[in-house]
């Protein structure tokens, strides 16, 4: 299970929200969003799943008050394609899945490591490729 951390960096310049495990435990890793406190946005972690299916997935809305803007920035790290990942990534990419079809009516910005290979430069698509694919096909850009 990872553990939430919400700091404030570099003379408050910076908010750093993410998930990690404990720097001690040999699984370790995590997803976090560093961003700067000039820009003004209101930042909320927004919870999909439980805490086991989840834990490599940060879902945060921002929200640009003065502006009445808002946008869903979303941080993954898919599991590499080893034969036991794919349950893992097949729950993961569920919950993927969900925010783009819940949050559709904002812009979703999803980034991290999907450890998926889509074809753009020529190489085979993998499995994490093709699932990236069709959560694209959902409206996403890539």
């Amino acid at each position: 299970m990872r553990d939430r951390v919400r700091l404030l960096c570099k003379e408050n310049k910076y908010q750093m929200i993410g998930k990690s495990h404990d720097k001690w435990q040999k699984n370790g890793g995590g997803v976090v969003l560093i961003v700067k406190n000039a820009l003004n946005w209101k930042l909320e972690e927004i919870c999909f799943g439980n805490e086991l299916e989840s834990e490599d997935i940060l879902v945060m809305i921002c929200e640009k008050v003065q502006a009445n803007k808002c946008i869903i920035l979303v941080v993954c790290s898919m599991t590499t394609m080893a034969p036991l990942a794919q349950e893992e990534n097949v729950k993961k990419y569920t919950i993927l899945e969900r925010v783009v079809q819940e949050f559709s009516r904002f812009s979703v910005i999803v980034m991290g490591d999907m450890n998926g290979h889509v074809g753009v430069l020529g190489e085979k698509v993998n499995e994490n490729g093709h699932k990236l694919i069709s959560v694209k096909e959902m409206s996403l850009k890539i």
